[in-house]
Order: structure tokens, then sequence, then C-alpha cells
């Protein structure tokens, strides 16, 4: 019985961030945002006490319930492009200091951008949009190891079929080009752009001791994903070429 009710407050967890996360991308403000969410896991834990599913709150299409009690609040547009600044400001960090440190370990004066590290970045930017939304699928789909699972099922699918298409990829082709000073530019753009979505969340918060610390652990939390991603990124980035040379001579 235990087991079954961390599924199920799991279920609606994923349910209810996924509307969250949904509201976010309506710019819906993070004080509303925060007492829907409340509003919405107290109605879905009643529901589970009385023994009935979580589509008896948000019907047999969660998205459609999000976006009904979105438009309730009138949501400006322009806000749903606050998450566009900490997504430029990753992907800046991670360009930015892997444009640094490649240079020296392969003894060049450039950084070239290839089709590879760019398609890394975009597909862990779409990843991390659809994820939380695949909290949609909880009214159907209950655990997140079987949603994360689809997810990755279409992606590897959609692959499969690009490649029985004929699709060849040429991963190391190169789209863009820079010498040092560019690099430093971006450095200190992202540092920038960093800098203003620190003051943006500090502007919409009184910073208390306890949520200034909160701050910093963001921030070193943000700072170590970028270094992890690097590390990744260097990695894969080696085994997709001798992965390919492997298949040259083979084919």
């Amino acid at each position: 019985m235990l087991i079954l009710d961390q599924q199920i407050r799991s279920q609606i967890s994923d349910l209810s961030k996924a509307c969250g996360r949904y509201w976010e991308l309506r710019g819906i403000a993070q004080k509303h945002r925060n007492e829907m969410q409340l509003e919405l896991e107290h109605h879905l834990l009643q529901a589970a006490m009385d023994g009935k599913s979580p589509e008896t709150v948000v019907g047999p299409h969660p998205a459609a319930f999000a976006e009904a009690w979105a438009r309730e609040l009138h949501p400006h547009a322009l806000q749903g492009g606050t998450l566009l600044l900490p997504g430029l400001v990753y992907a800046l960090s991670v360009i930015s200091t892997t444009a640094l440190v490649e240079p020296l370990l392969a003894h060049t004066s450039s950084f070239t951008l290839t089709l590879f590290t760019a398609f890394v970045l975009g597909g862990c930017g779409v990843a991390a949009l659809l994820l939380p939304l695949a909290g949609f699928l909880a009214v159907r789909i209950r655990t997140r190891a079987e949603r994360s699972m689809l997810l990755a099922a279409v992606f590897v699918l959609g692959a499969l079929v690009a490649r029985l298409a004929g699709m060849r990829v040429n991963w190391s082709m190169t789209l863009l080009s820079w010498s040092w000073p560019l690099t430093v530019l971006l450095a200190v753009l992202a540092v920038g752009l960093a800098s203003l979505e620190c003051l943006r969340r500090a502007s919409h918060e009184r910073l208390s001791s306890g949520r200034r610390g909160k701050l910093w652990h963001s921030v070193l939390e943000f700072s170590s994903n970028v270094v992890l991603f690097d590390l990744f990124l260097g990695v894969s980035s080696v085994v997709v070429f001798n992965v390919c040379v492997l298949a040259g001579k083979m084919f």
C-alpha cells in the first residue's frame, strides 16, 4: 500500500509540475503559479483519497485544462519570454567555456562550432522543455520511467526513420569558426546576462538570508551543470568521431 501511495503522489507531483511549467510558458506570474499548483495538488490528493483518478479533476486532456485555467488570468505574452534569458545564458556559457578550452587542447588558435555541438545543445534544450511537460501523460502513464522511455523511443524512432530514408549526416561539418577575441566577448556576454538574470530574480523577491543562500546555490548548480555538459560534450564528440571513422572503414 505504501508503494502505491508513493506512486500516486509521484503521479500527482508530475502532473502538477507539468501544469506549472505550462503556466510559466504562458507567462503566468510566479506567485499565481505557486497558488495554482498548490490548489491543483490539493484537489488531486483529495480525489486520490476518495479513490478517484486524476481525470476527475483535470479531465481527459490535462493540457487543455491547464490552458483553460491560464486564460482566466489573462497572462502577458511578454512574460513568457523570461525562459529565453536563462536558456540563452546557458547556451552562451557552454559555447564560450568550450571555446576557451578546446583550442588549448587541440593546439589551435580558433574554435570551430560543429553540427554535432549544435545538435547536442538543441537536443538538450528540447529535452529540458519536453521532459517537464511529459507530466501531462501522468493520467495515462503513471511512472516517470515509463514516460521517459516513451520520449526516448520517439527520438530513437525519428532517428531510425531519417536513416532509413537515406539521410546521412556529417557531424563534423563546420557551422561557424572564430578566434580568441570573439570567444572572450561571448564569455563576457554570458557573465553579463547571468548577472542580469540574478538581478531579475532578486528584484522579484525580497532576499532574506535563506533566499540569498538559495540564490547562491542556484548559481553554483548552474556552473556545475555547465562544466558537466562541457565534459559530456567533449567525451561524446570523441565517441561519435571514432564511431564514424570505424563505420567508414567497414563500409
